[in-house]
């Protein structure tokens, strides 16, 4: 197996809408950057993001869902994504009215807190168990290439990483359990978040192995997009310790490294509408579901 990069062609219809992800993550930075004297300015810019973005990994995700016939294999990828994207905006929706109704009362105080955990909790189970199923997509049509060393030292790295980005975290917020109901709570939220971003992390491996394996053309450019969302929660789930390595402000680097999740989100989003596109430019390779790239 060896890396390919994706055709021309099919990255110049692509790069329009890399380019609004670059955008987006850009006016972000900006509007954070802005905004670190003003603690509700700064909360506002959370908030109006999270809405941007989350609308877009749902509306991306839907169409990738709708585009196949039911009972596809990749109708239930997609639509477990969407669902997790879904659940990922009521989460913000919560979060977002409690704000603008309650201003000087702290979330953690809200009677919405354990809403929001549970709502967080599937979530998450939905959107690693989507990503399971599409690192397992070729294998289901029996495409799966055989081993490699370079295919084994991208799953090693990938392990190392999740385990180097999560396990602080999930230790510390195993050491909050059983404490208060609301610090119980928001330990419950850290912990689903931590692992499902661990799982992602982890299935950058395969889902870049995926793309080096397509040689490019329209589908190529769906699982460059799933892997590279993958890649960007790598560098957010390392924010504690990316910031001190940056010029500044810790506590300021923290959060502009935070607006990356704005990057994950829209790349989910993206590579729903891009699946779209490849899918009515392709043929059914098998009964699964899985298309072949055409350019």
């Amino acid at each position: 197996m060896s890396p390919h990069p994706p055709s021309g062609r099919a990255a110049s219809r692509v790069a329009p809408w890399m380019g609004t992800v670059v955008v987006l993550q850009l006016v972000h930075l900006a509007a954070v950057a802005t905004s670190f004297q003003d603690g509700r300015q700064l909360a506002l810019v959370g908030d109006a993001a999270g809405w941007t973005v989350g609308l877009l990994a749902v509306l991306g995700t839907a169409a990738a869902a709708l585009s196949f016939a039911r009972g596809d294999y990749l109708r239930r990828v997609w639509g477990l994504l969407t669902v997790g994207a879904g659940l990922s905006l009521v989460s913000t929706a919560l979060r977002s009215y409690w704000m603008h109704a309650v201003p000087d009362v702290p979330f953690t105080n809200s009677p919405l807190l354990p809403v929001r955990m549970g709502v967080v909790v599937l979530a998450n189970v939905s959107t690693t168990f989507a990503l399971v199923l599409l690192a397992r997509t070729y294998r289901q049509s029996g495409l799966q290439p055989p081993p490699s060393p370079r295919a084994t030292l991208l799953w090693a790295v990938s392990a190392v990483a999740a385990l180097a980005v999560g396990g602080p975290a999930l230790v510390a917020a195993v050491g909050h359990l059983g404490q208060d109901f609301a610090t119980t709570c928001t330990a419950v939220i850290a912990l689903a978040s931590t692992l499902a971003d661990m799982m992602t992390i982890l299935l950058v491996a395969p889902i870049l192995r995926v793309a080096y394996m397509l040689r490019g053309g329209r589908l190529a450019w769906v699982w460059w997009a799933m892997g590279m969302s993958g890649a960007v929660w790598l560098f957010y789930d390392a924010r504690e310790w990316l910031a001190p390595l940056l010029p500044g402000n810790p506590a300021e680097a923290v959060e502009l490294l935070r607006t990356l999740r704005t990057s994950g989100l829209a790349m989910l989003g993206l590579a729903g509408w891009l699946q779209r596109s490849a899918l009515t430019a392709a043929q059914p390779a098998s009964s699964t579901g899985v298309v072949v790239p055409t350019a």
